[in-house]
């Protein structure tokens, strides 16, 4: 059922959760060979699932993209877990996965009975990982926020826009595109561990510290001299001219970064050593620093003049730092994304053809594979328990009729 075999192939996986989180890292094993299986309920409806639905919203549940393209590769089976039979039926998956994972608030898998301490019993080598806001301990583990208070929480907000403005936090949810990359490893690692050892393992990630460790440089900062690093806009302490710049056309722009008198020299040479570029002022990296607004006015009426892409070029080419702030569109016909295969299309039964993208990850001779688009709440049914649980189709038909399957 895993389709292109990939380094994770034979692998089971059985998924309990919502958002992005837990499903950006289950994607990861899919994507490489995994047999991912979504435990979902038309009950109660991952978010994602009513999120920018289709105009229409005549396709319900299954027309969200966002779920849609986050979900690749797996299988969805709907099971009302308030229903004891869904609980009992959610613990003979558990038997078949190797590994569970899960990011709901720690009372809600306690509260179905399914906390690894209880699935341990039905199969005592299972790799869990649980991956909620703040981790399973602590005064605020029972809080079921999402990344934007993330975000918040773990000091982005406070560094990202505009000195003299309010903060305005980094573009979607940090915490849900930083937390997977942990979990994924954590997952693997423990895998590894069970390999040599036979032994199965519980593993506790905190969004919000994941977010915090990335951030860890201006927290030693402030451990060590109190210093207290704040939104600067788009500047560099250390670099100047060192921000985004306007180019020929509507809303475009450039970014660019010079660190040394070394680049800036170059960035002279490249823009044709124009009389105010020769200023002594600007000579050293320390006299740049202390002349940014004058500078930044001056390099931007030169970069307006350019169409981005080209520009962008020609600075690269004279050994300069810069690149386009591209749009959706130049991402779909990014040269570079092309070559890597970044961006794969995949035919969905209501929303037609989507560009899915590869996350990134690439092994030698075992490249992703992109199969199926994100299913349908409850695609899977009589494949899982028919297939993987060995369930006759009329006790799978009891089950609907009793509104366990839903």
């Amino acid at each position: 059922m895993s389709g292109t075999a990939g380094i994770f192939d034979g692998l089971k996986v059985l998924e309990l959760g919502a958002g992005a989180a837990g499903p950006i890292a289950t994607r990861y094993l899919a994507d490489h060979g995994a047999t991912v299986v979504r435990i979902e309920s038309g009950v109660r409806p991952d978010f994602l699932r009513t999120l920018a639905l289709t105009p229409d919203d005549r396709f319900g549940l299954d027309g969200a993209p966002m779920f849609v393209l986050m979900n690749a590769n797996k299988l969805s089976v709907s099971i009302n877990l308030s229903r004891p039979e869904g609980v009992e039926l959610v613990k003979r998956l558990v038997r078949w996965a190797d590994v569970v994972s899960e990011n709901f608030s720690p009372r809600a898998m306690a509260k179905w009975g399914l906390d690894y301490e209880r699935l341990r019993e039905e199969n005592p080598e299972l790799v869990m990982v649980s991956s909620c806001l703040f981790g399973q301990t602590g005064p605020q583990r029972m809080y079921p926020g999402f990344g934007g208070q993330g975000a918040a929480l773990s000091g982005f907000n406070h560094l990202t826009g505009w000195p003299d403005r309010e903060a305005v936090g980094p573009y979607g949810t940090i915490t849900d595109s930083l937390a997977p990359r942990y979990v994924a490893l954590a997952i693997v690692t423990a895998l590894l561990q069970k390999a040599r050892t036979g032994t199965g393992r519980y593993l506790d990630v905190s969004q919000v510290e994941a977010a915090v460790y990335s951030l860890s440089e201006l927290i030693v900062r402030y451990s060590a001299r109190g210093e207290v690093v704040t939104r600067d806009g788009n500047r560099c302490a250390y670099a100047a001219p060192h921000g985004i710049y306007p180019c020929r056309g509507e809303d475009r722009w450039i970014a660019i970064a010079v660190f040394s008198d070394d680049e800036w020299n170059a960035l002279v040479t490249a823009m044709g050593a124009p009389a105010w570029a020769r200023d002594a002022r600007y000579a050293t990296r320390e006299g740049r620093l202390t002349q940014r607004d004058a500078l930044d006015a001056q390099l931007a009426d030169w970069t307006r003049g350019f169409e981005p892409h080209a520009l962008m070029q020609r600075l690269q080419e004279a050994g300069v730092e810069a690149g386009v702030a591209q749009t959706f569109a130049d991402l779909l016909a990014d040269p570079q994304l092309a070559h890597r295969s970044h961006f794969r299309e995949l035919e969905h039964v209501h929303l037609g053809r989507l560009a899915f993208e590869n996350y990134a990850l690439r092994f030698s001779d075992a490249e992703p594979s992109l199969r199926s688009p994100g299913p349908n709440l409850g695609e899977h049914n009589e494949t899982v328990l028919g297939e993987l649980l060995g369930m006759r189709r009329e006790e799978i038909d009891r089950l609907v009729a009793d509104g366990v399957l839903a």
